[in-house]
């Protein structure tokens, strides 16, 4: 593998574009394309990072990832919609945890603390909204 240190986020993100434009419309897995544009995983995570960002002045479909298929840059709408779904999952699951973990009791132990009720009251609005998100059907 190549040594490329130093180089800018442009320089990797042009690299795996095109490892993933080649792959289409399989997908790489971060191996894969650490092999196929021959970057380290640092670097390519540092490329998808930057597609990611740039995706929409670019004109770039988004950068998804599933854990059959890998990175890809795929045109259809379901894999898009795939993978919001399923971070919108993740996210749910996360902030669930963190707020039976910690904040549920944190209020519990201090119920007049202003600042965690607020913070409860909030992120109980996020749950739901990810909550909806996540079992809405497509129109």
């Amino acid at each position: 593998m190549k040594r490329r240190a130093g180089l800018p986020a442009h320089v990797h993100a042009e690299a795996v574009h095109k490892a993933l434009q080649e792959a289409r419309p399989a997908g790489l897995h971060g191996k894969q394309l650490a092999r196929a544009t021959q970057h380290t995983p640092a670097q390519v995570w540092t490329g998808i990072r930057f597609l990611r960002r740039t995706a929409v002045k670019e004109g770039l479909p988004p950068v998804t990832h599933h854990r059959r298929d890998g990175f890809q840059l795929s045109e259809d709408p379901e894999v898009w919609i795939a993978y919001e779904r399923a971070v919108f999952e993740a996210e749910l699951h996360r902030m669930t945890n963190f707020i039976v973990g910690i904040v549920a009791p944190h209020t519990k132990r201090a119920p007049k603390d202003e600042w965690a009720r607020l913070v409860l009251e909030q992120l109980g609005g996020i749950r739901a909204t990810l909550e909806v998100l996540t079992r809405m059907e497509r129109p």
